[in-house]
């Protein structure tokens, strides 16, 4: 029913109803309006406290990180002749490098063809070794091919499907055997090229082929593809080659043109040859080190700042910032304070504090670097630094490596015990072999070039030995190493093994090259005359085994050659590289917490999703939505007092219209009545 207000009486009705309805909800409005104010500048000054904690936290990153105090610059005279860089184990010096020559690649172009698409070039398959080639192209003398075992053979088969050119330089492409073949027309005809990926004389091309015309070495069918000691039949167009330079005057070689090995911990890149020495300048790289420091500094600086303005209080206007007094935040700068000006627990240095490396505090509470006095120190007491910012473990043994440590990781001192040494797993064949030292040799043929292995669990396909008359074990050895990583299966999982030979016992060893309990090397399938021949038998060989012993009186846990202390001991998470040949007690690991892992381990407490800080600040968006809730509450509360006041006047009004009808009823009415002394 429709309402209309005031008609009766005239009165602004609904005005009347807000300013009651206004008048006594003001004082709760207030009420909550005020808590509002006061939970909203908790919430976000908490919000702003641990921002500045995570802040903080990630100025850390480097300091904490003990690869940051290990990295050096190297510095070329002329970029243009070569290029350098240093790695963390370089030492400190500087060169006059001489660059004579520079690694080639071994190149080869087979005879021309009338089209690379159309003519048929035979069918049957090619192998391809890498190794190093004794030929003079001028006289087209092939004196002699040493394999290098380093490199994996490959088989191509070529059919009906694949026997032109093109057919076979897609092949060898997609066979990614660190050979890349392209066709180029030469005006006599298209010519297949065949160019070894990597450079140096030990990654020269050794081609055979297996041509089902029966005749491996003529100039038809796929034998004009061969280019070994049989047949020459692809021109060499560039011959292997090595890098040749000189360190100092001393000569090197070197199969590439990036040369990680002559300088201990340096790269060089050669570029070009120089007949002007070049000047290489090896140098700690104290940038690093100065930023990491400037990070922390500024960093803490942005925290203190922070939390300085969280907690004022302005006199002249008197009001207090949200987090004055706040005993949340009195903890926090308590506990941060401690750990910057208290000694490292565990560290006995000759500089064990902050002031002494330059960092100083200022009367504000703010940090500041003196990077000339750092200089100084770190010139004289590099290790100190390291263990005054980083979690560091000093193991007393050579051969002991400090892997890392935990959040858990307690400092003190823990003695390190080895029961077992970790061990590769290997396969050591029958002694079968002839005496090669004695002018034995051993033929391989299709009757005895076949093997099947496991290595580190994973199933290989069924090897095949390249045919020949081996004089020497290693020889023989390399052969069969070539052909283990040249399988599918090793490459796919980036696996090696190396094959050794022994001439006390005329005999193989398989070795694995992984460490530990998952290292393995297994014979599941050969023929017999293999098995005769070669001295393996289906048979699993000896299991590698994962280093064991105990961190501080407590066994620990062995995985290949790294030892982790066990969960619950005061070590747990400190993890060992147990290196050396010897067992029992291998002496005691120092494990110091710098100031900078302190801080993290603080800051991972403080921001925890579950931690203090955080359910405060969930604490105080739970009352902000508690005042929410009353507020819409309330609301409901005085929208029912508007609607009651709202009836109530409605209902005065309605009165005072039926007052109004009948006074002016009774007007009427006594206006009609006679007159006094009225004659009619």
């Amino acid at each position: 029913m429709l309402t209309a207000q005031g008609l009766g009486s005239g009165l602004d009705i609904s005005g009347l109803v807000n300013q009651l309805v206004a008048a006594e909800r003001a004082g709760s409005d207030l009420q909550l309006s005020r808590q509002q104010s006061r939970y909203t500048a908790k919430f976000s000054a908490l919000g702003s406290l641990k921002g500045a904690i995570a802040s903080f936290d990630s100025s850390l990153a480097n300091i904490n990180s003990l690869a940051q105090y290990s990295k050096y610059t190297a510095a070329s005279s002329d970029g243009t002749v070569l290029t350098t860089s240093a790695g963390s184990t370089a030492v400190p010096n500087t060169y006059q490098i001489y660059t004579d020559s520079l690694a080639e690649s071994h190149s080869l172009a087979s005879p021309a063809v009338v089209d690379p698409d159309e003519t048929a070039v035979g069918t049957g398959s090619i192998t391809i070794r890498f190794g190093t080639t004794d030929y003079n192209s001028g006289t087209d003398t092939y004196n002699s091919f040493t394999l290098n075992p380093d490199k994996s053979a490959a088989t191509i088969d070529i059919d009906s499907s694949n026997n032109t050119l093109e057919g076979i330089m897609g092949a060898i492409n997609d066979a990614d055997v660190g050979v890349s073949a392209s066709i180029v027309n030469d005006g006599s005809g298209f010519r297949l090229l065949l160019s070894s990926d990597d450079t140096g004389l030990a990654n020269s091309l050794e081609i055979a082929v297996d041509d089902d015309d029966s005749n491996d070495t003529d100039t038809s069918g796929l034998s004009i593809f061969a280019f070994n000691a049989s047949a020459t039949n692809m021109d060499q167009t560039a011959a292997a080659s090595d890098a040749e330079f000189r360190v100092n005057g001393l000569s090197v070689t070197n199969d590439t043109n990036v040369v990680t090995e002559a300088i201990p911990g340096v790269t060089m890149t050669l570029k070009k040859t120089s007949a002007d020495p070049i000047k290489l300048t090896v140098a700690q790289d104290m940038n690093a080190i100065t930023s990491a420091i400037n990070s922390f500094v500024s960093g803490y600086n942005t925290f203190i700042n922070t939390a300085n303005a969280l907690s004022a209080y302005d006199a002249e206007n008197d009001i207090p910032s949200a987090l004055l007094g706040d005993f949340t935040l009195r903890s926090i700068e308590s506990q941060i304070s401690t750990i910057l000006r208290s000694p490292v627990e565990g560290f006995t240095g000759d500089v064990n504090s902050l002031a002494e490396l330059g960092i100083s505090t200022s009367s504000s509470g703010t940090l500041s670097f003196d990077q000339t006095q750092f200089q100084e120190v770190w010139d004289e007491y590099p290790n100190d630094v390291k263990s005054l910012f980083a979690a560091l473990g000093a193991p007393t043994d050579a051969d002991i490596t400090y892997d890392g440590a935990t959040s858990t990781t307690l400092t003190g001192n823990y003695a390190v015990n080895i029961t077992t040494l970790a061990s590769y797993g290997y396969h050591t064949g029958a002694a079968v072999l002839p005496n090669f030292g004695g002018g034995g040799t051993l033929d391989i043929d299709a009757d005895n070039d076949n093997l099947t292995l496991e290595i580190d669990g994973i199933t290989l396909e069924e090897i095949t030995l390249t045919n020949a008359t081996y004089t020497t074990g290693d020889d023989l050895a390399e052969e069969l190493q070539v052909q283990i990583n040249g399988t599918q299966a090793m490459r796919d999982a980036n696996r090696t093994i190396t094959v050794a030979y022994d001439s006390g016992t005329d005999s193989f060893t398989i070795n694995s090259t992984v460490i530990g309990s998952t290292s393995a090397v297994n014979v599941l399938a050969v023929d017999i005359n293999t098995a005769a021949e070669l001295g393996f038998s289906v048979s699993n060989g000896v299991d590698g085994v994962d280093v064991a012993g105990t961190i501080d009186g407590v066994v620990a846990n062995g995985a290949g050659d790294l030892l982790i202390a066990e969960e619950g001991s005061d070590s747990e998470g400190l993890a060992l590289r147990i290196g050396g040949t010897t067992t029992g007690s291998r002496g005691d690991v120092n494990f110091t917490r710098g100031i900078t892992s302190q801080f993290e381990q603080l800051f991972t407490d403080l921001l925890d999703e579950e931690g203090a800080l955080t359910e405060r600040i969930d604490s105080y968006q739970d009352r902000l939505d508690d005042v929410e809730e009353r507020r819409a509450e309330m609301e409901l509360r005085w929208e029912s007092v508007r609607d009651r006041y709202t009836r109530q006047f409605n209902a005065l009004d309605t009165l005072m219209s039926q007052l109004q009808s009948t006074s002016t009823y009774l007007e009427g009415q006594l206006a009609a009545l006679p007159k006094p002394n009225s004659t009619s």
